[in-house]
């Protein structure tokens, strides 16, 4: 078996082209270059405001990042990866299909469960996957039903308020991570019902409604950073301070201070949450609360090459053809795949929640071992195909995100409209967490949040605006 090496970021060709160094004396400081950053930046360029936005990473993205060179077959995407919620209008997807980007539904690839080494074929496994969906359904339907209940934020209650009732169903876990784990990317004990109950109001059976969730074949992050093209973007820039008073604000990082009437930050709540970006004077305690109250949750994905097809063996189960989501019954909680990802030799992995955090404590060797061992367990002869490519993702340890994306604390999903308000018109809050209307958890709800910041700090220098978000994505 050869060895693998983990590759965690490269973005490559895919990358933006950054403008010329600009000014340390601008309208406007973007902290983060990910799809709110570049929301916000697109924004205020247009009603002609200069601005600067300050990268700790060296790529345009954030959350949303491409791997491009460990696959010559394919982009793999390390986080982000679909266009969700697109039947609510998802001004992202839209853009990509104007700028020509192949996409594809996600619900139009075929679904494949496995029992053990028992193969999708097997009869009673397709009645064990019957069960599963119905499972699967049961307890989406009480979800959205006990959301709906509450009336006031005060009567919030965990998730597993309503998942419990479920946990001696032989198909619980799977119905789990479904229904509440790939949405929060936390157990269902740390996670607002009301919170997931906003989500799913608008993407109610979420990955499984025809024409509401796109793969993108050219990598999310290749699509998100040719958004940041020409934008006046300083990359591995970490801010270290942000000085604010009435003269103004002032952004420090390592070898420059930058000059604005006003800042967007859009670092993560886990960083905010950690000081990772000191301010002077501290931000005011009910807006450090309420960052605390929005913390982030945990994916991760992997990616395996093979010198073959290991799934040849299951020809004669049309799933197999191309891109078929594979879910494991039974057994302790496990990872799905997506077999043959865009019709090629490579297996995209994806666990949630605390499996995530398990995986990516793994060594490299480690994590590997065990991905081929899920693919082993279920009869397929993966270890002796593995041709040594891998990468994987590490968004809990990296100092810059410190998890995937967020979820309310129990009773406090008003935090993410307390934020909004931004502190003394002066310092401005975008990015995931940060959006309103269920839209929290997607990529177009954080670069929807970049505009309306956008709009804020213009209407807190004196400027008439209220951008549209398809004016800005064009």
């Amino acid at each position: 078996m050869k060895q693998s090496s983990v590759v965690r970021v490269d973005l490559g060709a895919g990358g933006p082209t950054p403008s010329a160094s600009p000014s340390t004396d601008v309208d406007v400081v973007i902290v983060g270059a990910g799809a709110a950053g570049i929301g916000a930046a697109r924004t205020l360029l247009s009603y002609g405001r200069s601005v600067v936005v300050l990268e700790a990473q060296g790529y345009a993205g954030g959350r949303a990042c491409s791997d491009n060179t460990t696959f010559s077959e394919i982009p793999f995407d390390l986080g982000a990866q679909l266009f969700q919620q697109v039947l609510a209008g998802n001004v992202l997807y839209q853009t990509a299909l104007a700028r020509g980007n192949a996409v594809a539904d996600m619900t139009a690839f075929p679904t494949a469960f496995f029992f053990g080494k028992r193969p999708p074929s097997d009869p009673e496994v397709q009645i064990a996957a019957a069960e599963m969906v119905s499972t699967t359904a049961a307890m989406l339907t009480a979800l959205i039903a006990a959301g709906a209940s509450i009336l006031t934020p005060a009567q919030d209650v965990a998730v597993s308020t309503v998942t419990d009732a479920f946990e001696n169903d032989p198909y619980y876990a799977n119905a789990i991570s479904l229904n509440v784990e790939s949405i929060t990317g936390a157990p269902p004990s740390e996670s607002s019902l009301l919170d997931l109950f906003a989500f799913l109001s608008v993407s109610p059976a979420p990955f499984v409604i025809p024409g509401d969730s796109y793969f993108i074949k050219g990598g999310m992050g290749n699509f998100i950073a040719g958004l940041a093209d020409g934008l006046p973007l300083q990359l591995n820039t970490p801010v270290q301070r942000i000085a604010y008073d009435s003269s103004g604000v002032t952004v420090h990082t390592k070898s420059a201070a930058y000059r604005a009437k006003a800042v967007i930050v859009t670092a993560s709540t886990a960083v905010l949450a950690a000081d990772g970006i000191d301010f002077a004077p501290l931000l005011p305690a009910p807006v450090r609360e309420a960052i605390a109250a929005i913390p982030l949750g945990h994916i991760y994905k992997a990616a395996l090459g093979f010198k073959s097809d290991i799934f040849a063996q299951l020809k004669t189960v049309t799933e197999f053809n191309t891109m078929t989501l594979t879910t494991p019954l039974g057994g302790p909680p496990g990872p799905t795949y997506f077999a043959k990802f865009w019709d090629t030799n490579v297996v995209e992995f994806l666990a949630d929640a605390d499996l995530a955090v398990t995986l990516e404590g793994m060594t490299a060797t480690g994590q590997r071992d065990y991905l081929l061992g899920q693919l082993e367990l279920n009869g397929i002869p993966a270890s002796s195909a593995f041709d040594g490519r891998m990468t994987a993702s590490s968004w809990g340890t990296n100092q810059y995100t410190q998890g995937a994306y967020s979820h309310a604390n129990i009773g406090s999903v008003d935090a993410r409209t307390a934020l909004r308000a931004g502190v003394r018109g002066q310092i401005f809050f975008a990015g995931e967490s940060f959006t309103l209307g269920g839209l929290h958890s997607s990529l177009h709800g954080a670069y929807t949040s970049g505009i309306s910041a956008a709009n804020a700090a213009l209407r807190a220098l004196g400027v008439a605006a209220e951008h549209g978000v398809s004016a800005a994505a064009d």
